[in-house]
């Protein structure tokens, strides 16, 4: 199924007079934890908080009355930055705006099943409302004060990704939440699949020749085992690059780029595998810029083009040495000194800091020009 209203468009249709305005997120709190637990035998309800930042309630005089609204959804999957999840949650919602659009003489662009998550084969029978389509709120700051509760009852038991989204059509957008919910029906392991999240920032850089830690958290059975996995972004062809069996509820995974692959960027997955060979898969939340080495003849930036926005210590070639963690590996708390909770309580783990610790990019070399990574970038061009 597809539809829009573009094929049948005269030369008098012109884009929404929203086409341009930024959308608003949902902001989330500094300090959500890595890992929450909702334990079913105790409690089925979940309640968390969000934050916005500003109010955005001004329409354009083409725009859809009930736009500009925040709803909340939950994933059972992870996503790479390289696959989002599409930004249409039913085809009613495509279609109320498909109408629309028609009724303004809005050059609408067309929408597809794989664009829609009801009709989308990764995410179709993989996602939950935790508020209904009819309960989408004001971007405002009276409805951002009130609690967000999600009832898991009759959810299969497992790890379970909550995200804002921004219903303003026909950009709407998702903000994700950080860490994992792992809903559980009792204490025994077995009882359900693996949870996980990463913790590592934005906007991740490494130079070629050292070592990005990827940090986390996880739960799953004794005997599970963590594997990770690394692709170049643009063709997504994984490699494993480490697998060792999983201590407590800590993930702790050295990744070293091959060299040759620098400049680049390369998309990260970490995988846990209990002994009952349910596999849960996570994240980082943006790609890993690979730099070339630094030379330090042109000050510590590389002839491709490399640079690092706002990185004093550019030419500096002690900045970063050995199999330590470069720049853009989360600090704080080590996961194993939290400890599992029900309901709104949480098991902490590493800082899930969301401003970009710092951007690579390159004026050449494969995949084109300029290429920029996730964060803002080469001369304001951002990913």
């Amino acid at each position: 199924m597809s539809r829009s209203c573009s094929s049948a468009s005269a030369s008098g249709r012109a884009h929404a007079g929203n086409g341009g305005h930024p959308r608003t997120p949902v902001v989330w709190p500094d300090d959500v934890a890595c890992m929450t637990v909702i334990d079913r035998s105790q409690s089925s309800t979940l309640q968390f908080e969000y934050a916005i930042p500003y109010e955005d309630t001004e329409l354009t005089p083409d725009e859809l009355p009930t736009s500009r609204r925040h709803q909340f959804v939950a994933f059972c999957r992870d996503d790479s930055p390289q696959t989002p999840p599409p930004v249409w949650l039913s085809w009613i919602d495509a279609n109320v705006w498909i109408d629309w659009a028609a009724q303004k003489m809005i050059d609408a662009e067309l929408i597809e099943d794989d664009d829609v998550l009801e009709t989308n084969p990764l995410y179709a029978d993989c996602f939950v409302r935790i508020t209904g389509d009819d309960e989408r709120r004001p971007i405002t700051e009276a409805e951002a004060m009130k609690p967000v509760v999600w009832d898991t009852t009759g959810l299969p038991a497992g790890a379970w990704r909550i995200d804002g989204y921004t219903w303003e059509p026909e950009l709407n957008r998702w903000s994700r939440r950080p860490g994992v919910v792992h809903v559980v029906d009792d204490a025994d392991p077995a009882s359900a699949p693996p949870a996980a999240a990463l913790t590592n920032p934005e906007g991740a850089f490494v130079f070629a020749g050292e070592s990005y830690v990827l940090e986390g958290c996880a739960r799953a059975m004794p005997g599970s085992t963590v594997t990770g996995y690394w692709a170049l972004a643009d063709t997504l062809e994984w490699q494993q690059f480490a697998s060792e069996p999983l201590a407590g509820e800590t993930i702790s995974l050295a990744f070293s780029p091959p060299p040759e692959i620098a400049p680049d960027f390369v998309a990260l997955r970490v995988d846990i595998t209990d002994p009952m060979q349910r596999t849960y898969s996570t994240y980082p939340v943006s790609l890993l810029s690979v730099l070339a080495a630094s030379d330090t003849s042109t000050g510590g930036c590389s002839d491709s083009g490399s640079f690092l926005q706002g990185d004093a210590t550019c030419g500096d070639s002690d900045s970063s040495s050995g199999d330590a963690p470069t720049t853009g590996a989360s600090t704080g708390s080590d996961p194993s000194t939290g400890s599992s909770s029900t309901g709104d309580e949480a098991t902490t783990s590493p800082g899930t800091g969301t401003e970009p610790a710092g951007c690579g990019c390159r004026s050449g070399g494969p995949g084109g020009a300029g290429r920029c990574c996730s964060c803002r970038c080469c001369g304001g061009v951002g990913g």
